[in-house]
């Protein structure tokens, strides 16, 4: 019979978290009552930078067993474990870019007898045309050629500009006097107001109607489902954050940063879009009645009826 098992207390079925080292561990997925699996423990910790898994998902060894994956915290990578701190946010940020660009790299055709077994049948689960497809704007974004300026970053001279620009900046602060404020990091219990940070936070289905979220920082914030009717959502930097679903009518979102939002089946209707920067952005069944685009960018974001725009898409979807 399965069984959930919420109790993280140790017994003969649910051993203590990180006991072993985990390397031969296979593990089973579930949410929905959708089972997948099974994979081997860096592959979760994979799956979990990616947003393919989160922490509230269900895992088991066997199927019959189930815990929330939160209550495996060896399964969990470190980048997550230490994205409350701006330095782990950043190093998030690498560690997603870094697996995006793994999984571009093409596996080994004749790989050892027990990779062949592994492969054998179909362990990931289905995803949308949709997502697939958003996936596939996140590559590109990958793929970009190198700016010009690389090579000369990856040289001496700019510890030597960085040097005298902090010994510069030490100067001018010691000079005028002036107190350097370290930043708080993201306040996922602070209330709704402008220039709040929710950066990473879970706000699905919350009731924001009519909240002033001016120049707020919503960077990967989940907001699925979100009552957001009335916001002001002006300047806010809403990269890469998840408004599927969510209640967008007649929301203030100009000149806010929606680069890579989920906006799949959001419903915009009378929503001020102008100077938004939309780029890479999924409108998969957005409702975008009465809602205005001036000057909005749309480069490569996918549009309601799921095309791809051309990348000097101003306004219209072209």
């Amino acid at each position: 019979m399965t069984s959930d098992n919420p109790d993280p207390r140790p017994d003969a079925k649910n051993p203590p978290p990180g006991t072993g080292d985990g390397r031969h561990e296979l593990w089973f997925t579930r949410r929905d009552d959708q089972v997948c699996g099974p994979y081997p423990q860096r592959s979760i910790g994979r799956f979990l930078i990616l947003g393919r898994l989160r922490p509230d998902d269900q895992v088991s060894l066997d199927r019959e067993t189930w815990w929330r994956i939160d209550q495996r915290p060896h399964l969990i990578p470190e980048e997550l474990q230490n994205a409350h701190t701006p330095e782990g946010r950043e190093r998030l940020e690498q560690a997603r870019l870094r697996e995006d660009e793994r999984r571009r790299e093409r596996r080994d055709d004749n790989p050892p007898a027990e990779i062949r077994e592994r492969r054998k049948g179909d362990r990931r689960c289905p995803e949308s045309p949709a997502t697939i497809s958003h996936r596939q704007q996140w590559a590109e974004i990958l793929e970009r050629p190198a700016p010009p300026w690389s090579e000369w970053v990856r040289g001496p001279r700019p510890w030597i500009a960085g040097g005298l620009a902090v010994t510069l900046a030490i100067g001018l602060l010691l000079a005028f006097g002036i107190a350097l404020e370290r930043d708080p990091g993201p306040n996922c219990e602070q209330a709704a107001g402008p220039g709040v940070n929710w950066n990473y936070c879970d706000k699905a289905g919350a009731d924001l109607r009519d909240a002033d979220l001016t120049g707020a920082s919503l960077h990967s914030t989940r907001l699925a489902g979100a009552r957001l009717h009335g916001a002001r959502l002006t300047d806010a930097d809403l990269r890469f954050a998840d408004l599927a679903l969510a209640g967008l009518e007649g929301a203030n979102l100009a000149g806010a940063n929606l680069t890579g939002a989920d906006l799949i089946q959001a419903r915009l209707v009378d929503a001020n879009l102008e100077n938004a920067n939309l780029a890479h952005a999924n409108l998969t069944d957005a409702d975008l009645s009465g809602a205005r685009l001036d000057a909005a960018y749309l480069s490569r974001s996918i549009w309601t009826d799921g095309r791809i725009c051309a990348r000097d898409s101003v306004g219209s979807c072209d």
